[in-house]
């Protein structure tokens, strides 16, 4: 099974650094990326499958993400984010209708939420004008999800300031991929 972590963020439209949400000092870009590479390493060494890693300098635009998830034809691939707007615990967004990728959003939320003792907000889907919202979810051709793994903006963020939080983070979203 091929599989990509992809980090959310990075190249703007205008071609210059969009960071994500920001808190401070802490850009969800920069933590996000620790996160993927922790789950990529992580699964790489633990598994027996090939996980990449995807967008981890930020040089690559959402449409890039997207072209090379797709022309790799990876079979699942997971786009890491932190959240923002006030609220606690993880969330992971699923395309609609997909039975398997709600088993994998549902087990990498409960994962991260299991982490930190954290409210575990769950497996979802959001809709858009043209089906799935996120485009990491309904432009690639595999099963796709979107991990939002903590809220940048709240306490939340206590838990993934440090290596060994991102790391934990990393670890909990790899095992859940693997099972």
């Amino acid at each position: 099974m091929a599989i990509c972590i992809i980090v959310g963020h990075g190249k703007s439209k205008s071609g210059g650094y969009d960071s994500g949400a920001v808190n401070g000092n802490y850009h969800e870009f920069k933590i996000a990326r620790e996160i993927a590479r922790y789950a990529a390493d992580y699964y790489n060494e633990t598994y027996g499958e090939q996980c990449d890693l995807m967008n981890y300098n930020g040089n690559l635009y959402l449409s890039e993400r997207i072209k090379q998830a797709n022309l790799k034809k990876y079979n699942f691939v997971a786009e890491i984010h932190l959240n923002a707007g006030g609220g606690t615990g993880p969330e992971v967004y699923y395309s609609i209708g997909s039975a398997k990728g709600k088993a994998i959003a549902a087990a990498i939320s409960k994962n991260i939420s299991k982490a930190f003792g954290i409210r575990n907000r769950g497996a979802k889907t959001k809709r858009g004008a043209n089906g799935d919202y996120f485009g990491i979810i309904r432009q690639t051709s595999m099963e796709a999800v979107l991990v939002e793994t903590v809220f940048i903006d709240t306490k939340d963020l206590d838990n993934v300031k440090t290596a060994a939080g991102q790391r934990a983070c990393g670890i909990a979203i790899a095992k859940a991929i693997a099972s």
